[in-house]
Parts: structure tokens; C-alpha cells; sequence
């Protein structure tokens, strides 16, 4: 009894360093990001450059205000100070372009990007998974796969931007613009996990005693293959994220997407420095949900050997 409970506390102790060793990671990325991104505006041609300078209607002393907000602005490590200790206090800054704080757009943005991102993972893992699972060993799942992989062949070869034109043209709804950005991928990637687990050896076996395929998927290729599916859909997270910048851009969408786009196009340092370490924080958290997932699932095998 004695000796199991020392067991438990070690693994708990060994569970609680890995969570603090993922936490240390997900936060020094993010910090990591934010630093590049300012570094990346900061030092980019015309980044000195303010546009509202050239408005006729200004006054001397107008220019004069603004030409010492920009000189206060050129010192990077001053700035990225001041930015940091209004994070520490929940302050994320005034975004000039928009003419509004930070927390108020993000705070906007962040549900339509999330009901986006949910409806287009949902959508895509439905149409991916499915032609994976349909497309097996026999005449027609050969026939299936051959078509379902040529197909993501080509929407593969096409960028997110273009699909979103498109079907901004055919007056499609985005979340169908996720699903053909991110099936591909997933199609791909499920087919080539199932496949391996196809080919096991106990289901080769199985196979060989004459039992049917569904029952073959749903007893031995399936469970096999689930700890590295759900590790994948924590990745596609991180996937759907990065496309929903050209997306919610061709589209018209007001999300973080859109936002993203246009803090770049008017070197909105600020805005844009919240806005990619918002973006890092969720791809470094979907990284370590993939990590994780498998892991675990070892880790409860060897329990259970």
C-alpha cells in the first residue's frame, strides 16, 4: 500500500513538471513572437513613416505633437517596456489606426473568429474523416480513395486566398472555405494513419479469420489510430487560425483575421504585437494539446501492461 501510494505521488510530481515545463514554454514563445513582430515593424522601410502628417487640415502644432509621438515610438525597447507592464495590468495598449483600445477590438473580433474556426474544423473533420474511414479495402473504398486523394490534390495546390475568392464569388459561406482549406489535410493524414493500421499484424489476423471489414475498422483500426487522430485535431486548430487571416481578409469577415490584416497594412505596432501574440499563444497551446495526447495515451498503456 505503501509503495503505491509513493508511486502515485511520484507520477503526480512528474505530471506537474511537465504542465509547468509546457506553461514556461507556451509563454516564453508568445513573448518570443510579440518581441519579433515589434522588431519586424519596427525596422521595416516606412515604418517611421505616419500617414496622418499628410492631412492638409493639421495645423503646425498638430504635426509637431505627432512628429514627437513618433520620435517617443522610434525607441523599440521603451516601447515594448511600456507595453509590458500594461499587459502585467491588463492594459493592451490604443490602437491609432483604429482609434480604439485594443481590448475592445479583440474583445469584438474574437467571437466571430471562434464561431468560424468551430463550424470550419467541425465541417472539415466530418468530409476528411469520413472519405478516410469510407475509403478502405475493398473495390469501392479503392475507387473512393483514389478520387478523394486526387481531389485534395488539387485543393492542396491552391492557396487559401484564392479559395476564398472563389467562393466569395459563388456566394459560399466561409465556414465552407475552411473545409476546403483544411479537409485536404486531414483527409491525408487520416488516410495515411488508418492505412498503417490496417496493415498491423493482428489485423492481418483478424482479416485472415474471415471477419468483416466494418466490424475490423470499428474493433482493431480504430482504436489503434485514435490517439494520433485527436492529436491531429489539436493541430488543425493552429492550422485553422493561420488560414483565417485570408480568409476573413478576401471574405469581408470581422474577425481577428481581418483585424490582423489590417493592423499590418497600417503598421499598427501595437495592435499588431497583441495580435500575434494572441495568435502564438493559441498555435504554442494547440502544439502541446498534440504533444500531450499521445503521450498520455502511452503512458495509460504501459499502466495498464
Amino acid at each position: 500500500m505503501k509503495r503505491d501510494v509513493l508511486s502515485f505521488l511520484d507520477s503526480m510530481g512528474l505530471l506537474g513538471t511537465r504542465v509547468l515545463r509546457q506553461l514556461l514554454r507556451m509563454v516564453s514563445l508568445t513573448v518570443a513572437a510579440g518581441v519579433v513582430c515589434a522588431c519586424l515593424v519596427r525596422f521595416a522601410p516606412g515604418s517611421a513613416i505616419d500617414e496622418r502628417e499628410l492631412d492638409l487640415r493639421l495645423n503646425e502644432q498638430s504635426r509637431a505633437a505627432l512628429q514627437l509621438e513618433n520620435e517617443a515610438r522610434k525607441n523599440l525597447g521603451a516601447a515594448l517596456s511600456v507595453y509590458f507592464h500594461g499587459l502585467v495590468h491588463g492594459d493592451l495598449g490604443y490602437s491609432r489606426s483604429r482609434n480604439a483600445p485594443i481590448a475592445q477590438l479583440i474583445g469584438d473580433g474574437t467571437p466571430e473568429t471562434v464561431k468560424e474556426v468551430c463550424s470550419g474544423l467541425a465541417l472539415s473533420w466530418v468530409a476528411g474523416l469520413g472519405l478516410a474511414l469510407l475509403s478502405g479495402e475493398s473495390g469501392a473504398g479503392r475507387i473512393l480513395g483514389f478520387g478523394a486523394m486526387s481531389a485534395t490534390g488539387v485543393l492542396l495546390s491552391l492557396p487559401a486566398a484564392l479559395l476564398a475568392y472563389l467562393c466569395l464569388s459563388a456566394g459560399a459561406k466561409v465556414e465552407i472555405v475552411f473545409a476546403l482549406v483544411l479537409t485536404p489535410k486531414i483527409y491525408r493524414i487520416c488516410s495515411s494513419l488508418l492505412n498503417q493500421a490496417r496493415s498491423a499484424a493482428h489485423v492481418e489476423i483478424a482479416r485472415a479469420w474471415g471477419l468483416s471489414e466494418i466490424r475490423i475498422l470499428l474493433v482493431y483500426v480504430l482504436p489503434g489510430a485514435t490517439p494520433q487522430i485527436v492529436a491531429l485535431a489539436a493541430t488543425t486548430v493552429a492550422l485553422a487560425v493561420g488560414a483565417a487571416i485570408p480568409i476573413e481578409t478576401i471574405c469581408d469577415v470581422p474577425g481577428i483575421g481581418r483585424l490582423a490584416w489590417q493592423a499590418a497594412t497600417a503598421r499598427d505596432l501595437p495592435l499588431l504585437v497583441n495580435l500575434t501574440m494572441l495568435v502564438a499563444l493559441s498555435t504554442t497551446a494547440a502544439a502541446a494539446a498534440s504533444e500531450w495526447i499521445p503521450a498520455s495515451a502511452s503512458l495509460k498503456r504501459e499502466a495498464v501492461a
